[in-house]
């Protein structure tokens, strides 16, 4: 199981990195070229395009982490201490 969220994880990075580079060099080519220069509005398109997609990416690693958390000793010592409350 520890090798599976591994290979996910790498995954996961290597789509981030991906994305990254994607970013860099649409903004390398857009800022060369004086005569056909990225407007700003372009510029932070580009960059709320990076910011959702790798937001999307750890979002997902989040809900999975925590899809996958084991809660049942946590809930077998709160009904525990619930009863001796009572």
């Amino acid at each position: 199981m520890e090798e599976r969220n591994q290979d996910i994880a790498l995954a996961e990075i290597t789509r981030i990195e991906r994305l990254i580079q994607e970013f860099k060099e649409k903004f390398a080519a857009g800022t060369s070229d004086v005569d056909n220069f990225m407007t700003i509005s372009q510029i932070e398109l580009l960059w709320s395009e990076l910011r959702n997609n790798t937001n999307n990416i750890y979002s997902d690693m989040i809900m999975k982490m925590m899809s996958e958390v084991d809660e049942s000793e946590l809930i077998r010592k709160k009904k525990g201490s619930s009863a001796s409350r009572e």
